[in-house]
């Protein structure tokens, strides 16, 4: 069992070559097999045209944390001061989507210890919050006025006990109230639960578990898990620019739903109750919409019920 092992005689052998080598090399003669099975895998891909989903994952990712390793700021005084908290929060889908309960987190952010709950919460990205309310059979063309981002901006953390609630607008309500009424009326053995200003907390102000599930609310119900998977000081190959924090370092990639029609394009709208449709719903992109349900005039022909989709996808 011990053949396909060897003993480092040496410490010379773990010293870094004075020969500068490419890291992208694979050398011919590495007894690794790690590294044979990527020469392999690298060489399969060569011979085709088609890349394969997981190195396109493979380089977004990578890509993405590259952009921010060792970036420094221009002006000194926007540097990270040393000594500083850096946390790396995982952001989970809406747990109320079956199909994403065993998937892989869909953020990675990566936060200072001095920045404030809200800037987290603003950099968030969310597809319920770019949903457009409103029925447009009839006025395809009527342009949105709000986005539901736009008309709903109450939100909140819960950490440890306390609600974080973003109360930094007027029309901010406190969407951690009924749960708090709720657990204090029936006894639900939660404790005193508390409601604060997200807006007045720093993350160095919190009491904080690695690897414990917390939440993050908005649009009334969509709800996120949060957990917190590194709690570390900041070292100088990190980030050093504190304009670029809260940082997105990878983002879970999603297959977008195409046109029912041409199968090509990513659906703009999506109809009920279509009489010219085969599905209910159906999902169309806006030329193949416009083509079957309006004639040269724009007139509706048939019945149906249009709304405007938004694509999960549009986050790739």
């Amino acid at each position: 069992m011990y053949n396909n092992y060897f003993l480092c005689s040496s410490i010379g052998v773990l010293m870094s070559s004075d020969k500068e080598e490419d890291p992208d090399v694979i050398p011919e003669d590495s007894s690794l097999l790690t590294l044979q099975i990527r020469k392999k895998a690298l060489e399969k891909r060569e011979e085709t045209i088609i890349v394969d989903r997981a190195c396109r994952q493979e380089t977004l990712a990578y890509e993405m944390e590259s952009h921010a390793i060792g970036k420094r700021p221009d002006n000194p005084t926007d540097q990270v001061e040393e000594g500083e908290l850096l946390l790396t929060l995982n952001i989970f889908y809406p747990v109320i989507f079956q199909k994403h309960k065993d998937h892989k987190p869909y953020q990675t952010i990566l936060v200072l210890g001095s920045q404030k709950l809200t800037e987290l919460r603003d950099s968030i990205s969310c597809v319920s919050d770019l949903q457009i309310g409103g029925e447009f059979s009839s006025q395809p063309d009527q342009a949105p006025e709000h986005i539901s981002k736009d008309l709903y901006k109450s939100a909140f953390f819960y950490f440890e006990g306390i609600f974080y609630n973003d109360r930094r607008y007027p029309e901010c309500r406190d969407l951690s109230r009924t749960v708090i009424e709720w657990s204090q009326s029936h006894d639900r053995g939660y404790g005193n639960l508390q409601s604060v200003k997200m807006e007045d907390y720093t993350f160095n102000d919190l009491s904080l578990k690695i690897g414990f599930p917390y939440l993050f609310c908005h649009q009334g119900n969509c709800e996120h898990i949060i957990i917190i998977t590194d709690i570390r000081l900041i070292h100088h190959d990190d980030c050093l620019d504190k304009n670029l924090y809260p940082v997105l370092i990878k983002k879970h990639w999603l297959c977008t739903r195409k046109c029912f029609v041409c199968k090509m394009y990513t659906a703009r709208w999506v109809t009920n109750e279509d009489s010219l449709a085969p599905e209910d719903p159906c999902f169309f992109c806006d030329v193949c919409f416009r083509m079957l349900h309006y004639d040269a005039e724009g007139n509706k022909l048939g019945d149906f019920l249009a709304y405007p989709y938004v694509d999960p996808g549009i986050f790739n």
